[in-house]
């Protein structure tokens, strides 16, 4: 299966990475929006695309994110956020075959992140962390990372 990890630099990256040990023995493509020390993951490739801030970079990441999706056919769009899941899903919803999963970050306790607003409609699943928040996300899932 090949899974495509989208996320940006940062404490959102060290979260999906908890899921490593679910990540290993799958294809794992990384696309980060800023320059950082690559987790210890053996991804098959790393894409860096454009760090928008709720700018017109966000157009540039739509352009980045079609041309990354259609070169890589992923099964699946994982991500926990933050800024550039929602370009990434957004083209997987509109032209990829990709099945989206969003994994709300664990930072969010007690209201969702903006990320998560615009992500539980474009995810195929989505996964919150605190039981305060399932108030939010009727059709969501709780799920924890655990941090090791």
């Amino acid at each position: 299966m090949k899974i495509l990890v989208v996320s940006s630099v940062g404490g959102h990256l060290t979260e999906i990475m908890q899921l490593a040990p679910v990540l290993a023995g799958h294809e794992v493509v990384l696309v980060l929006n800023d320059e950082a020390p690559l987790p210890d993951f053996p991804f098959v490739r790393v894409y860096r695309i454009a760090h928008a801030e709720r700018d017109v970079r966000v157009l540039l990441n739509l352009l980045e994110a079609a041309r990354i999706l259609r070169h890589e056919d992923p099964d699946i769009v994982l991500s926990a956020g933050a800024g550039p899941a929602v370009p990434v899903a957004l083209v997987a919803r509109i032209g990829a075959r990709a099945r989206v999963v969003f994994v709300e970050t664990a930072a969010a306790i007690v209201r969702p992140t903006l990320t998560g607003r615009l992500m539980a409609p474009l995810a195929h699943r989505f996964f919150y962390q605190w039981d305060t928040l399932a108030w939010f996300f009727p059709r969501a899932e709780k799920a924890s990372i655990h941090f090791g």
